[in-house]
């Protein structure tokens, strides 16, 4: 299928049995933000083939196959890890001052106001697991880090927030980032005022009274929508973002 690109350009899209769509290369799905060299580590490792892959058939897989050999999540139009990079990846990337001037007006958006200071950004690392501590705990999707807030951040496009998590498979996602900075934010984060778990997604109303619980003055438990992020006045790319955002919502299916 041949469709135009939020950039403009003509591209051609895998279509799956279930109406999915994909792009023929996972670099027409992401923002570069000008991010060089090219491919980052943060996407390289999120390059795995798909569980799905027999999802695509005949011509449509012969696209979804053409550029890596193989068919990667990263390709699909409803991929959360390509709209996270999107938006948080290049400021990875970026001038300490436009991630300071982001992160402040991150914070502020949320409600901590702060004045623009040195912040640092990551993608998709991993945390000891707060019920046993041993590696291969729950992956951030994305973190920010100042001198005095940290926020771990879950990222989703139509997925929910997963359960059944922790010893006992009791927990959800967000209770298990929530319980990481209760036991052991202090401890491994001396100089951390305010502890924050951020929920992205495309819709508010997401927060449970289960979640509300576990929020006392130094952890926070929070939501935010990628139109209202994607918008904030300091992210260099802000334009290209909400015209991607824009075009994934137009071709995925109900969000």
């Amino acid at each position: 299928m041949k469709a135009q690109h939020w950039n403009g350009h003509e591209t051609e899209l895998a279509r799956s049995v279930g109406g999915v769509y994909a792009f023929r290369s996972p670099w027409e799905g992401v923002l570069r933000g000008g991010v060089a060299p090219w491919p980052p580590p943060e996407l390289v490792q999120k390059l795995y083939q798909s569980r799905q892959s027999r999802a695509y058939r005949d011509g449509d897989a012969a696209v979804a196959t053409a550029a890596l050999g193989y068919y990667s999540d990263l390709q699909s139009v409803h991929s959360e890890d390509a709209i996270t990079w999107s938006l948080f990846g290049p400021l990875v990337y970026a001038s300490a001052e436009v991630r300071s001037r982001y992160a402040a007006d991150l914070l502020a958006h949320i409600g901590l106001a702060a004045a623009p200071a040195p912040a640092n950004f990551w993608l998709w690392r991993r945390l000891p697991h707060p019920d046993s501590l041993v590696p291969g705990g729950p992956e951030i999707d994305f973190g920010i880090q100042t001198d005095r807030v940290l926020v771990l951040g879950e990222a989703k496009w139509r997925s929910g927030v997963g359960t059944g998590q922790g010893v006992g498979g009791a927990k959800d996602q967000i209770q298990l980032r929530a319980q990481f900075c209760a036991q052991y934010g202090a401890s491994i984060y001396p100089d951390i005022e305010t502890f924050v778990v951020l929920l992205v997604g495309n819709a508010m109303g997401a927060i449970t009274d289960s979640w509300k619980a576990l929020r006392t003055e130094r952890l926070l438990i929070v939501e935010s929508t990628w139109a209202e992020l994607g918008g904030l006045q300091s992210h260099p790319w802000r334009t290209e973002f909400l015209a991607q955002l824009a075009w994934r919502r137009a071709h995925s299916q109900a969000v």
